[in-house]
């Protein structure tokens, strides 16, 4: 999560772009990182080269080099670095694995900018101090010609060229390396956020058992213990000849069961809501709206059923939302937004006092994780004062609904 994520076509592009007006090309920070690149080409390109002549045995280690380094090289350019694919690294110095995720394109890509960027480089160098010597022996003169302005004008227009011969031909490896590398990048990033998921949803979900542990013993069984105990009562009462006590411990056992049943419905409703599986999930979020203690408010678009999946962690979501607003917002009210399209979007909104964050291990970490493994994604805005927006959207194709 650390790692920058990699950028699409247009915005590596966009980063890319240089000034319009050419005396700019002198002050921008583009220009001077394109020679930095460059240069670093033709000492990177020489030494990738001279490796896989020297090395031909060991070329699929230069090539993994030679990647990694150009990962670390578009950073001069501004754009963020490339990461590989975990354990991509090769495990002795001929493994052919070396040659895999673009490396040996790459390889080839940093010789051929090397050779390339070596007759220009040494070109525009020597005219850059010859232009510059030439300048300096003139001004030594005393009183300074024409020709003072005449070289000086020369050395700036070196220097313009020179900028834009190095932009031209480090846009053009950037690119190349880029187009290469990226889709690797991508996928590493993704098997980054898979892991963490899978992680917190292993915490959620242990999380989720002891809840319901607690739920179990300090509801349903503790009615429980009460039937048993008004079950011996009356069985005591019986074997005395007292049937108005025993009539009595079995209402009250009577009771006990009926609490027992209530208190297992609570439960599995925290599990599974059947009003989801019966009515939908518009009616399912209305009905937990009515239950709580602050007035909400809510709104439905839309009519395409989502998918039991889907559904639930929709419901899951509202129900932690009007959770944190009940314990922690300090609000007046609450309002829901369900729009049931494609994608389907909630949006759960209070005018507490702000400041929730969504913090690893807890219950908004974990509906963002499921969120995540569904294809959607969830957001919290929630400034210090409030107000507090939670948001989430879920694909929601059709012919999805009840699978």
């Amino acid at each position: 999560m650390s790692e920058p994520q990699p950028l699409d076509d247009s915005t590596v592009r966009s980063r890319l772009v240089l000034p319009r007006n050419p005396a700019l090309m002198l002050v921008s920070p583009l220009g001077w990182r394109a020679v930095l690149y460059c240069a670093t080409s033709i000492l990177v390109g020489l030494l990738a080269i001279l490796s896989g002549v020297l090395g031909l045995f060991v070329l699929p280690l230069v090539t993994w080099a030679t990647a990694n380094a150009e990962r670390y090289r578009l950073g001069i350019l501004g754009l963020p670095r490339l990461t590989p694919l975990p354990r991509s690294g090769v495990r002795h110095p001929w493994d052919s694995r070396g040659f895999g995720e673009g490396n040996l394109a790459v390889w080839g890509i940093t010789v051929l900018f090397g050779l390339v960027d070596l007759v220009p480089g040494v070109v525009l160098s020597v005219l850059v101090l010859g232009t510059g010597t030439s300048l300096f022996q003139v001004l030594r003169r005393w009183p300074p010609g024409i020709e003072v302005a005449y070289t000086a004008a020369a050395l700036v227009a070196v220097l313009i060229v020179g900028l834009y011969v190095a932009w031209a031909l480090a846009a053009a490896q950037a690119i190349l390396v880029d187009l290469q590398l990226r889709p690797y990048s991508e996928l590493s990033r993704r098997v980054d956020e898979l892991t963490e998921s899978r992680r917190e949803l292993v915490d959620v979900f242990a999380g989720e058992r002891r809840r319901i542990e607690r739920d179990l013993h300090d509801g349903a069984q503790q009615h429980l213990v009460l039937l048993s105990l008004h079950l011996g009562e009356a069985d005591y009462a019986l074997g005395e000849g007292r049937t108005d006590d025993a009539r009595k411990a079995l209402d009250a056992a009577q009771s006990s069961v009926e609490s027992a049943m209530t208190s297992l419905r609570e439960t599995v409703r925290g599990i599974h809501p059947q009003v989801l599986a019966d009515r939908g999930l518009a009616a399912a979020v209305r009905e937990s709206a009515a239950r709580q203690p602050l007035p909400v408010q809510v709104e439905v678009t839309g009519d395409r059923q989502p998918s039991d999946a889907v559904a639930l962690a929709a419901y899951y979501l509202v129900s932690e939302a009007f959770t944190n607003a009940t314990k922690h917002a300090r609000c007046t009210s609450v309002s829901v937004r369900l729009s049931l399209g494609d994608p389907l979007e909630v949006e759960v909104y209070d005018d507490g006092v702000g400041g929730a964050h969504i913090l690893p291990g807890h219950g908004l970490s974990g509906l963002r994780e499921r969120t995540q493994a569904l294809g959607g994604d969830c957001w919290l805005s929630s400034p210090p004062g409030g107000p507090t927006r939670l948001r989430a959207v879920l694909p929601n194709p059709p012919g999805r609904a009840g699978e």
